[in-house]
């Protein structure tokens, strides 16, 4: 099982990179004109999603009432892979989409784009939270 502080690292490093990639993406499919180049941008969002879900089923999240943990600390690294598992989710339906219609569903893409978008910055603001807030509360209970 990973710990709480493992997982933030993940957080804080790899899915900001990738979501500003799916995001770049998306906006220079816009600017571009060119639609079919966005799908870039949804395997991006795909795979940060799938990554989250496996991290959800494998049971790595160590639960909140662990003791030394802060509960609200857990809470807020679920919802972040929540959130991510659900935009990945969107991402291939709007890929699926793609490939029967041959153009892009303009409703999901700026749903994908505006979660994506908030995601982004709800991990900048999860990487502002301190290690120290899961430390054991009695260090010498755990050597």
């Amino acid at each position: 099982m990973m710990t709480v502080d493992q997982l933030e690292v993940l957080l804080r490093s790899v899915p900001p990179y990738f979501l500003f990639g799916g995001l770049g993406l998306y906006i220079y499919a816009w600017i571009e004109k060119k639609p079919a180049r966005g799908i870039y941008g949804e395997i991006h969002f795909l795979l940060i999603g799938l990554a989250a879900i496996g991290v959800l089923l494998s049971g790595m999240i160590p639960s909140p009432q662990t003791e030394g943990l802060v509960a609200d600390h857990v809470e807020r690294v679920t919802k972040m892979l929540i959130l991510l598992g659900i935009t990945g989710i969107l991402a291939a339906v709007s890929m699926g989409i793609r490939l029967i219609r041959k153009a892009p569903w303009s409703a999901l893409v700026i749903i994908i784009f505006a979660l994506g978008l908030y995601i982004f910055f709800a991990t900048t603001k999860l990487s502002k939270i301190k290690f120290e807030l899961n430390t054991p509360e009695n260090i010498e209970q755990v050597q």
